[in-house]
């Protein structure tokens, strides 16, 4: 006699998110030559610093300009990339994994990323909670990265986590 009833197949929960179950297409927009480069919203984090929260959230870039990120451009590293701190804060809202990519959006360029000296990354990844604050704030998380460029620009990043993508475009001046 045939048996209709299929064996039972064991589950597992899903997994913690990983840098492919956050990883989106890419939604960075277009620029034509000679555009205006279309920053994103930028308001003041903090008085005594003078930092900015630039985005939407609930990421933010922080910068001590208005959606802009000042570079050194004196020394590159050897493969001729210009480094500048440029920390992200996370509402606490959002304890989730959270993955950063980008591209320069008014040419063709790219950008790397560094979470410590001689990284040269493609993209940063968090994991759900991370927090990098030495004295936690009660509204945010930080987590501590570099930009990497080559040259000025116009330049985008797609911050995506588990319940939403966003994009955030910057201008990197010298």
């Amino acid at each position: 006699m045939l048996s209709l009833v299929a064996p039972a197949m064991a589950t597992q929960p899903p997994g913690p998110p990983t840098t492919d179950t956050l990883r989106r297409p890419l939604h960075l927009p277009k620029l034509r030559r000679g555009a205006r480069c279309p920053v994103s919203p930028s308001r003041l984090w903090s008085l005594t610093t003078g930092q900015r929260l630039n985005g939407r959230g609930p990421a933010f870039l922080v910068a001590t300009e208005p959606a802009t990120i000042r570079m050194n451009f004196a020394y590159a590293d050897g493969l001729g990339w210009h480094g500048q701190k440029t920390p992200w804060v996370i509402s606490r809202e959002y304890s989730g994994a959270l993955l950063v990519r980008g591209a320069r959006i008014d040419r063709r360029g790219q950008v790397r990323f560094a979470l410590g000296y001689g990284d040269h990354l493609r993209e940063l990844y968090w994991e759900a909670g991370a927090d990098q604050s030495l004295k936690p704030d009660p509204d945010y998380r930080f987590l501590a990265s570099s930009t990497l460029v080559r040259t000025r620009g116009c330049y985008a990043f797609q911050v995506d986590g588990e319940s939403f993508s966003r994009v955030i475009v910057v201008r990197v001046r010298g």
